[in-house]
Order: C-alpha cells, then structure tokens, then sequence
C-alpha cells in the first residue's frame, strides 16, 4: 500500500520507508520541475543535472537526492567514485541506489558493501534467464512463480554487482545466489567468487505490487 508522507505542507509518494536497514522507495509521479522545487539549495541540484538529456534521468537523479533528504534529515550531495557507485559528499554513510520505470530506492548503511536494486515486475526476465543465472540456479526456480522468483535472483545479483564495485563481472559465473524457496518476502545469501579470498553476503528482499526489490544487509563473510 502506498504511504503519503508530508513534505512541507505538500504529499509525497515514498513508498514504505523501512529503518533495518535504512531504505525507501519514491514513487516518480512528479515532473523534474515539480521535484526540483521541494528542494533548498536549487541550484546545486542543477549542477547535478548537467548532462542528463532526458527527462526520465533528471526525475531519477532528483528522486534519488529527495530520498536522501527524508531519510538523513538534510541535503546531502550525491556524488560519483569513478567506477560510477554512488556517494554521500563529505560523509562517512554508505548508499546504493537504484531506479526503475515509476520508482526510485535508496539504501544507506554505516557500513561498506551497500547494494540495492529494484525492478518492475514482468515476464522480460524469462527471456534473459541464461545470461545471468548459472545451470544450478536455473534449476532452483519454482516454476509456479517463475517470472517472480527470476526476477528476485537478478535483483539479488543486481546489488552484489554494486557491492562488488567493479567492472566486467560476470553475472553468471561471478556472482551467485544460494537456492531458496519462493515466498513475497525474505532473506537469501549470495556470494561474490571476483575477488581472490571470495565473499558472501545476507539480502533481504520484498515482492511488492509493482515491483521487486533486493537490499544488502550490513556485513560479509569469507565464502570459502
């Protein structure tokens, strides 16, 4: 069920704002001129905009700072490490962001290793299923709620991507989901085998209405 929180005298669309570990969701149902007037300090989030040709991208990058504003209580500039992973301007929090049609999530956590994704719910993700899951973990997928459960895995791969902090990783044979059964909600393990000592982490995951979405849970453990 949608939420409406008050933005200063204004509703606005954050979807289930969570606290363990910090995360929301922010329906888009705004222009990126209507986002751009709940904020302050207007003219750094212009900066911030330059380059960003389509109108989708700038309510996307907007979102994603309005978010960081409701859940850290101020305006926090978003900035970018040169492998792309998002930052928090002279601060020591650590975020993952995420965008899908209609959506935007943020997660923030003390420690490193964040990673968040969200997607729409459908049926694309059966025709791409090879690309990204290994032949063990195709055959882990309930076919009752095959669409669904796929979508969980690539999520949940999604977020050890970003978690990983590297470029040319593998979906397939770099990251790696642990079988679980198919439910709306839960936690699941998954591994990174990129790095040389190999790591694996706890997510948690929801199957909302419109959307899935898979977060990072503070801390890791060696794999091997």
């Amino acid at each position: 069920m949608i939420q409406f929180f008050r933005w200063r005298n204004q509703a606005m669309p954050l979807y289930s704002l969570h606290t363990d570990p910090l995360r929301a969701v922010w329906r888009m149902d705004e222009s990126s001129g209507e986002l751009l007037a709940k904020f302050e300090h207007k003219a750094a989030c212009e900066r911030a905009l330059d380059g960003l040709g389509t109108e989708a991208r700038r309510a996307e990058r907007l979102a994603s700072r309005l978010l960081v504003k409701e859940l850290l209580g101020e305006e926090i500039p978003i900035v970018y490490r040169s492998n792309g992973a998002p930052c928090l301007f002279d601060n020591p929090l650590h975020i993952s962001i995420s965008h899908t049609k209609g959506y935007a999530a943020l997660l923030v956590q003390s420690e490193p290793f964040a990673g968040i994704d969200i997607e729409r719910r459908g049926e694309r993700v059966l025709t791409i299923r090879e690309r990204f899951l290994s032949a063990g973990e195709l055959g882990a997928i309930d076919l009752l709620h095959e669409a669904d459960h796929l979508l969980v895995h690539w999520c949940a791969k999604e977020a050890l991507f970003k978690m990983v902090g590297e470029e040319g990783v593998n979906f397939r044979t770099q990251l790696h989901v642990n079988p679980f059964p198919f439910a709306l909600s839960g936690t699941i393990t998954g591994s990174e085998s990129r790095s040389l000592q190999g790591r694996a982490f706890s997510l948690g995951y929801t199957v909302e209405e419109e959307f899935v979405w898979v977060w990072s849970k503070e801390g890791f453990y060696l794999s091997s």
